[in-house]
């Protein structure tokens, strides 16, 4: 059996493989000429990833990274800075020169970690400005195989059943599974205790061994799991099932509709960044999600295409930000 660390970069990088390949003769011809007036980029563009390589942040990054330097006529540079729940990097773009050679791949903790932290370096609704949403990953309940539920309702009356309180996993303390559970606590109305580990994998190994009982997922680390039987899915979020796991139920069919939690990918860049170059960005990126072959694989990856504009984003961030903060309130959470 392949440990799940292993599953979830075999399942990223078969993807970002395929998307790399297809795109090999995109970067040799001309990019379009919207993409390349004004003499921005005359140089590399760096994409930094808050996470560490072969992570799905990671993958997602390097996965676009050859077209998205076709579109804008140069290269991509991906530079990992991992840490601090994704403060590291997200602070380092944002002190960086706002030139438009800098680019931060967004992450959901942008929303959670001004709850989280009483003090950061940076503020993320100030010092950075959205240029394009690029995807989401609806969150996944997963539960251990043994676990005597089947269903959402079965779960909820099982923890409000007065016998053993249930527990749940996630990548560690404010990691985006945190912040899932949490809320699912706060909409279902129950209790569940947290058990944060050093990483998805490492909890994702202890569900399938029975020692902890669901974790908030997302489907391209979990689907391989579920689909050998080594865990089960209790439900997805969203308003439709997904195509990898399609006989998985939404929240809403399982009879809760007001849970919503996901992961999600997105560019953003220092503000100040001259309107010229934001505007190159986003036109770039919106031809890059609107690429077939990128639609393809980012279904491969479990991933739902996004298609909105900056200013989408923009109120998508503060939605989540002010969502978050108040799951940070009741919880009672704190990481500094």
């Amino acid at each position: 059996m392949l440990p799940a660390s292993r599953l979830m970069f075999s399942v990223f990088a078969c993807a970002a493989a395929m998307l790399a390949a297809h795109h090999a003769v995109a970067q040799t011809a001309p990019a379009p000429s919207a993409a390349v007036a004004g003499g921005y980029p005359s140089q590399p563009v760096t994409l930094v990833v808050a996470f560490s390589a072969g992570g799905a942040a990671d993958v997602v990054a390097r996965a676009i990274a050859p077209r998205l330097g076709a579109l804008l006529g140069t290269t991509i540079v991906i530079e990992n800075k991992p840490g601090a729940n994704g403060n590291i990097a997200a602070s380092f773009v944002a002190k960086s020169p706002a030139d438009g050679y800098t680019v931060l791949m967004g992450f959901p903790g942008l929303a959670s970690n001004p709850s989280l932290y009483r003090k950061m370096t940076y503020d993320p609704a100030k010092d950075l400005v959205p240029v394009k949403l690029l995807a989401n990953a609806p969150v996944l309940l997963v539960a251990r195989p043994g676990l005597p539920a089947n269903t959402v309702p079965e779960f909820i009356a099982l923890a409000k059943s007065g016998g053993k309180e249930l527990n749940y996993g996630s990548g560690g303390q404010g990691a985006s599974g945190h912040m899932a559970g949490e809320l699912f606590k706060m909409v279902a109305g129950i209790p569940m205790v947290h058990v944060p580990y050093k990483g998805g994998a490492p909890a994702l190994n202890d569900l399938m061994g029975g020692q902890i009982d669901v974790i908030f997922d997302s489907v391209p680390s979990s689907a391989p799991l579920v689909q050998g039987g080594k865990i089960k899915a209790l439900a997805i979020a969203g308003d439709r099932r997904s195509e990898t796991l399609p006989d998985v139920p939404t929240f809403v069919e399982a009879g809760l509709p007001g849970y919503y939690a996901d992961t999600w990918f997105g560019l953003l860049a220092p503000k100040g960044t001259p309107p010229a170059v934001l505007a190159k960005l986003e036109q770039a990126s919106a031809a890059l999600v609107a690429d077939p072959a990128v639609q393809q694989n980012f279904k491969t990856l479990g991933l739902i295409t996004n298609f909105g504009s900056s200013q989408d984003f923009a109120a998508f961030l503060a939605a989540e930000t002010a969502k978050w903060a108040k799951v940070v309130e009741v919880a009672n959470i704190r990481l500094d």
